[in-house]
């Protein structure tokens, strides 16, 4: 079946072209890309013309977007190729597309690593934080050990600490200090190092006086909080974070771990 351009019509801005087939809108393309495919107004298209410039503009918008997601922050390799995937591309446009980001140099794992490591610190996350989310997007281990180590200062994480306890101060209270404390560490700061600074337990108790929770009440708070510990690695990490920013050391987080699986075997 043959059908012709009957229109190419630029944007306001001079940036795109749209082209008209059979007298009705087609596609969008951008101009360098009408240059590249040739088209002219009253051009004849078999099927196979027309599939060709379909395809060519799939790819064209694939790679706008690709640059986009790209530029915007360090990508890892592993993020570009789902975003593609997300966007439904066949696998010989993501191909194109990733030659495109390859060849402009977009797919370089150390440098977007180094830019992700730099991005993330400007937050106030710590050392150990930026690591589990770079790893959880897809740099491979040694690509994020390089960049973390060229990208943060020495002292990184300390610095992390002691910004965040000059802006807000040391609270009073034990509610708050164990607040802080606990934000403190989901930014990745080691537990003991925010023990040191915070003393969660050191501060004034609540106003009903009620003591610390004492063995068999944390025993029964792990068992509400992380009741896979026993057997989910990652539940058995959040519940030794808990335990130590309530001051108990790995010895005696480890006994009340073991009491608390035993009691709900």
């Amino acid at each position: 079946m043959i059908s012709v351009i009957t229109a190419l019509r630029a944007s306001s801005n001079g940036a795109y072209i749209g082209v008209e087939r059979d007298g009705a809108k087609w596609l969008r393309l951008p101009v360098h890309l009408v240059a590249d495919l040739g088209l002219s107004t009253g051009e004849e298209m078999d099927e196979h013309r027309v599939a060709s410039i379909e395809d060519a503009a799939a790819v064209e918008r694939l790679w706008e977007a690709a640059l986009r997601f790209t530029v915007a922050r360090g990508r890892s390799y592993r993020e570009v190729v789902q975003r593609l995937r997300d966007r439904r591309a066949e696998e010989g446009q993501a191909a194109r597309v990733l030659a495109r980001l390859e060849a402009a140099g977009l797919l370089d794992e150390q440098a977007n690593a180094a830019q992700r490591v730099e991005r993330l610190a400007a937050r106030g996350w710590a050392s150990r934080r930026i690591r589990s989310e770079m790893m959880r997007v897809g740099f491979a281990n040694d690509v994020v050990v390089r960049a973390i180590d060229e990208a943060l200062p020495e002292g990184h994480d300390a610095q992390v600490l002691e910004a965040a306890v000059v802006r807000t101060g040391i609270p009073e209270s034990t509610a708050d200090r164990m607040r802080m404390a606990d934000r403190l560490v989901r930014k990745g700061l080691s537990p003991q190092a925010v023990r040191d600074a915070v003393r969660p337990d050191e501060g004034t108790r609540p106003e009903r006086g009620e003591d610390a929770p004492d063995a068999e009440e944390l025993i029964r708070q792990v068992r509400r909080r992380y009741p896979a510990q026993a057997t989910d690695p990652g539940d058995r990490r959040r519940a030794v974070g808990w335990l130590a920013r309530r001051g108990l050391h790995s010895e005696d987080a480890r006994r009340i771990l073991e009491a608390a699986a035993d009691d709900a075997a």
